[in-house]
This record gives structure tokens, sequence and C-alpha cells, in this order.
């Protein structure tokens, strides 16, 4: 089965283009196949800053053949007076077939006219000569630019074109280029034009001429230079990730140029000096077998060329942009944190929402009223209230208007220097975790309650306003705020009640004028959505809904509450018991669900299983109340596993729950109904599904 190779040679793309190109590109081809009855048994995407490919393995020889009745217009529109219309004519035209071979189909709505169509595949090599001007058009990026007479757009200007199946050219024109077999070498190492021999060989055809375009070998050879650079100056690469991502889209072939910069940068704190060299100029740091920074750097570039000139150029580029970063901060430091408290009010948070002055002083209210009398939490209100005045005050510091991602590292930085309090000064930092997925959570209580007052903030003050993300629209981060106040409640040391945070935020936000109470079942159901998506990415999704569905019933609203629920019932699951135990209380809740639990008439218990029935539940009833009030889930559900469970089936088996008496009838469905009122509070069995 022959390899497609589609090749597009570009002039330099920035990096962040790159990924978001290939995987358009990836994913039309994938669509263009299909609609052009082909598949392939891989799509490999392949590129550098100049050249964006894809290598499609295993393809059919031909498109296979196609037979199908395809429904065109209503019988009495093709057909009056038993001749054909120009509809008929041209339902037959544009099927291939003759008019005289049109049939008539009954079908729901009436006659219909049919053609049944039989089309022979075509060689798959004639069908890519149609396709592969498609796919280049659909090659997608964040930004496009014209060139030329500006009649076409794409991320830069193309420059070649090369299309093989196995080692024959697919010959199609796009962009005024015809695709051949000729692309193009490294732009420094090897200039030259470079024939390719097939589909196969390209990745190695293209080594020869120093270009390395698989990008995972292109990544795993520029980490292993950098880790042997970082050795060879006697120190250890600090891993980045993000950097690591950049870098391996900027260059051919990776090579790695050491540097150096003056001690007395280190005076500055590691995260400045770090945030210079990453994010101006995309150096990686070094530290020491201590744990402390070098005065040394390392720098990815695409060509090996005089590497002690290219040293002395970004030493000195790196030398400059220190010392703007030791200017700001020397300054920052002749001014306290608290006294840029006040430029907070006339930065503007949100228009509706007001400044960032206002919304600190929600922070300071909102902290201090949510953890009020709550279990486990020690905080005085005077440390509470100062941590919330200082948390924003970096953000009108010169070094965090330069470097905005060193917010809150800043304020910490300046506040342990000022003699401040070491745990008001790491909330400073805290508060802005975790600020995303790979990020940590707060360390501290008094981190995790400014962390969650800070998003609880913003998100309720959004939704109140109607600013709820739409689509992929999430301009304040509303997503990512939800999922850091659950993230916050599962893996800090903080346990959130969230109705309680989301009343008292909409408590204090009604102090300064604004009603959000009508958003609050928005606000809810946009909770639910992030919790299931964060526990579903551990538990199975029913079982999540199963013991959501209870939380938010019993009124219950500590998110560590919910995780305990999911885990009390997969003690349960892959158990003999657990499916026989779901379909006995689906019947319960079905039946009684809606009943009022009210009192049990003992004298109509006529029927031993019933009698059994209430017997066994005035002896566990209250053990499981017990258990389920201490959260212990788990105890409570193999109570009703054990006790509960069998004198529930014999129940069923024996006893006519619908019975004609209505006495009787009224006192079994209160029975079932006890038994699924107390039940449902630990989670609700008929939303679980059937395992395997």
């Amino acid at each position: 089965m022959p390899d497609l190779l589609i090749e597009i040679g570009v002039e330099e793309l920035p990096a962040s283009f790159l990924t978001h190109a290939l995987a358009s590109m990836e994913s039309a081809a994938a669509d263009l196949l299909k609609a052009h009855r082909l598949q392939a048994e891989a799509i490999q995407p392949l590129g550098t800053p100049r050249r964006l490919a894809l290598r499609l393995a295993g393809l059919p020889a031909a498109q296979p053949d196609r037979e199908e009745t395809v429904q065109g217009p209503p019988w009495s529109v093709a057909f009056q007076g038993g001749e054909p219309t120009k509809a008929a004519e041209g339902f037959a035209k544009k099927n291939g077939v003759a008019v005289a071979e049109l049939k008539k189909v009954e079908t729901d709505k009436g006659e219909y006219v049919a053609a049944h169509v039989h089309e022979k595949g075509q060689p798959t090599s004639e069908v890519l000569a149609e396709l592969l001007p498609q796919l280049c058009e659909r090659v997608r990026f964040p930004k496009s630019m014209r060139w030329g007479e500006g009649e076409h757009a794409f991320g830069r200007p193309v420059h070649w074109l090369v299309a093989l199946l196995d080692g024959a050219v697919v010959p199609f024109e796009w962009l005024g280029l015809t695709a051949g077999r000729t692309s193009r070498g490294h732009r420094f190492l090897a200039p030259g034009e470079v024939e390719l021999g097939s589909a196969a060989s390209y990745e190695m055809d293209l080594r020869k001429a120093r270009v390395m375009v698989d990008i995972e070998r292109r990544r795993a050879r520029m980490e292993e230079a950098l880790a042997e650079a970082a050795k060879k100056l006697g120190g250890e690469l600090i891993p980045d990730d993000f950097l690591v991502g950049e870098c391996v889209h900027l260059v051919e072939e990776p090579f790695v140029v050491p540097g150096t910069f003056d001690e007395v940068f280190l005076e500055l704190p590691d995260e400045v000096v770090i945030s210079v060299m990453r994010d101006h100029q995309r150096y990686f740091a070094v530290r020491a077998a201590d744990g402390s920074l070098m005065s040394r750097y390392l720098n990815v570039v695409n060509t090996a060329n005089d590497p002690e000139r290219i040293a002395r150029g970004n030493d000195r580029v790196l030398r400059a942009r220190l010392a703007d970063a030791r200017f700001f901060v020397e300054e920052d430091r002749k001014q306290p944190l608290h006294a840029r408290r006040p430029k907070l009010d006339s930065v503007v948070f949100q228009r509706k929402l007001g400044s960032i002055g206002q919304k600190v002083e929600r922070l300071a209210n909102l902290a201090q009223e949510a953890v009020a009398g709550a279990e486990h939490v020690h905080l005085e209100d005077a440390k509470i209230v100062q941590a919330a005045e200082l948390a924003k005050c970096d953000l009108e510091t010169l070094i965090v208007f330069e470097f905005p991602e060193l917010q809150g590292q800043m304020g910490r930085f300046y506040a342990e220097r000022e003699g401040i309090d070491a745990g008001v000064a790491l909330a400073i930092e805290e508060h802005y975790k975790p600020a995303g997925a790979s990020d940590d959570v707060p360390t501290s209580v008094l981190g995790a309650v400014l962390a969650v007052a800070d998003r609880v903030d913003t998100l309720v003050g959004c939704f109140g306003i109607g600013q709820q993300p739409k689509g992929n629209a999430d301009p304040f981060g509303l997503r990512r705020a939800a999922l850091g106040v659950i993230r916050i409640a599962l893996e800090g040391p903080l346990d959130v009640d969230l109705a309680h945070w989301l009343d008292r935020a909409a408590a204090v936000y009604a102090t300064q004028g604004h009603d959000f109470a009508k958003s609050r079942a928005a606000l809810d159901g946009f909770f639910d959505g992030r919790l299931k998506s964060t526990l579903g990415a551990d538990y199975p999704s029913d079982v999540v809904d199963a013991a959501l569905s209870a939380w938010r019933e019993a009124g219950a609203h500590s998110i560590r509450d919910l995780r305990e629920r999911v885990d009390g019932l997969m003690t349960l699951r892959g158990t003999a018991a657990y499916e026989a135990l779901a379909h006995a209380f689906k019947r319960v809740f079905n039946i009684a669900g809606e009943h009022a639990p009210g009192e049990l008439d003992d004298a109509l218990l006529t029927e031993g299983a019933e009698q059994d029935l209430a017997a066994v539940w005035a002896k566990a009833g209250g053990a499981i109340d017990a258990a389920t009030a201490k959260r212990d889930y788990a105890t409570a559900l193999e109570l009703v596993a054990t006790e509960l469970k069998d004198p529930v089936d014999r129940f069923f088996d024996d006893v006519l729950v619908m019975d004609e008496d209505e006495a009787l009838r009224a006192n079994r469905l209160t029975l079932l109904a006890r038994i699924a009122h107390s039940v449902s509070r630990i989670v609700h069995f008929h939303k679980l599904q059937p395992q395997g």
C-alpha cells in the first residue's frame, strides 16, 4: 500500500504557528480522505519553521467502487404527465445516469425519484491530484499574511511544494507553484535544493541536508544537548516545558550555545533572572548542585557556525535586560507595598464590577466571612485583611508591569524584604495558585483562603453581569477559576463549602450595590460541569453523576464531601453485590422516590417480607443515617449492601406494592420512601449504569 508525502515549504514560521498549522493540516487530511472514500493507516505530522509536512502511510491503490441508491426530488416534481422535468434531468445528470434509469421509491413522505449509482473507484494518484490543493487551502494559522499581489493568505509566503506517492510525483498546482520532489535543506548549513527519493526516504534525505523534520526526535535531541551542556558547566538544567516547546519549533537542527552573565545579577530574585532569560531571550537557566542559580545560561540556536560570536552577542543583550530588571527592582523598593494600595482604586477590574481596589475590599470581607467559624481554619482577621490588602499591590510595580508572569512572586519578595509576616508574604504569592493545570495549589491555609476568595469573587461577579463563558470565549478565565477552586479543595489545605462561599460572595457584592441572586442557578450548573470533568478524569462518569446528584439534593456543599461519596461508592464497585444493589435500589427510587417519607403504620404490615424489611430498617436505618452524618459513606453503603439488599429483594419478590387496598399501598410506599430518602442522601443509585 503506497505512502503519500505532502510538504509545503515556507519562510520561517513563528514558533506558536507550527503546532496549530500541523494540527489543522492533519485534521483536514483525515476529513478530505474520508470525503473521497480513502483512508490512511496512519497520518504523521512533520515540520520545522520552514516546512509543514504530512506523511500518510498505507493508502489504498484506488478508491473502492461505490454503489448506492440516491434519493432525489418528489416524483410529482420530477415527472409531470409522464414526462421528465428539468428537475429529473438535473438529478440524473448529477448522478451520472440516464433519465430512463430513474426509479420511483416509496418513502414515509410519499413517492420520490431515486437513482441507483454505480461509480468505479479512481486510482489514488488521480484523487490526490484533486484533493491536495484543497488540503493546502485548509491549513490554518493564528494569523495569516498576504504577499505578492495579495490574492492568497497563508502563515508565511510559500516557496515550494512537494507531493510524492511512494516515489512518484503527484502533480498539482497551488499559489502558482507546481508540486514536485524538490525540497530545501537547512538555510545556513545546507541551503541548496534536495531531491527527495520517496515518501519513505523523506526524513533520511532531509537529515543529510541538516534538517530534523520529525518534531519529537528534534525535541529529544535538543533536550539531550541541553542536559549535556548544563553538565559541562557543572550544573543542572532547570526544566521548562514551555521553553522546550518554543525552541523546538524555532530550529531545524538544534545546537546549544552556553553563555555567561555577571554574578552581581544573582542578587535579584531567581524568578526575575529566569523570567528575563526565558521570556525576553528564550534562554534556559542552569542551577548548581546546591539548587542555587548559576550565572550561566544555555541558548538553543539553529546553526553551529561561530558559537563564540553568538555567545558574545547573547551576553551583551542579556546584560542589558538584567540591568533593566535590577533598575526596576531598585526603584520598586523605594516605596513600600502598602503605599501602592490607593493606586488600585483607579485600575479597572471590570467596568460593571468596579476597580481592582474594590475587588481587594471584597476579598478582605469575603475571606473573613467565609472562614468565620469554619472547622480547622484558625486565622487572625488582621492577617486575612493584611494579606488581602497587599495581594494585588505588586500589580503597580515596575517589574510586574514588565514581567506580568511575576505577579504574586514579586509581591512576596517585596513583603519579605519589608519584614512583613512570612505567612502573609507567602499568601500574597500563593493566592494566584494554581495558575494552570500543571501548577501546584497553595500550601498554606491563608494562601488557599485568598486564592478561593479571589476566584469566587470573579466567578460570582462575572456570572452576575452575564459574562459567562460562551464556546471558546472565556476572557475572564472563569473555567480556569472554577477548576482552581475545585483543585484547592481536593488537593490543598482548605475544605471548600462551595454554597457557603458563593452565598457570602454574593452578599459582599450586595454591599457594593450589586444583586446577583438570579445568576446563582447558572453558576451552580457551571460548577457541576467542572466537578464532573475533574472527578470524571479519575472515576467512572456514572459514579460521579450518582454522587453529585445526591450531594446537591442533600444540601451538602463541601467539595471534599462529594469526593468522599464517590470514594465510598467505589468501595462497592466491582464487587458481586454492586450490580444487584444498584438494581434493587433503582426499583426503590423508581417506585417510591416521589412519595413522602411519612409515618409507618406497623399494623398495616401484613406480609412477612414487608414485616422483615421494616424490622431491618428499624435496626439499620439509624446506623446508616449516623454514618452518613459523619461522612463515612463507605460504612453507610456497606450497611445498605449487607443489611438492606436481601430484605429489599424479598420484599419486591413477595409483596405487591401497588395493592388495590389504598391503605396497604400507601403504607408500603411509605416504607420504601423512608428507605429511599435515607439512601438517596448518600448516592442516587438510579444514576448508575450497568457495568461491562
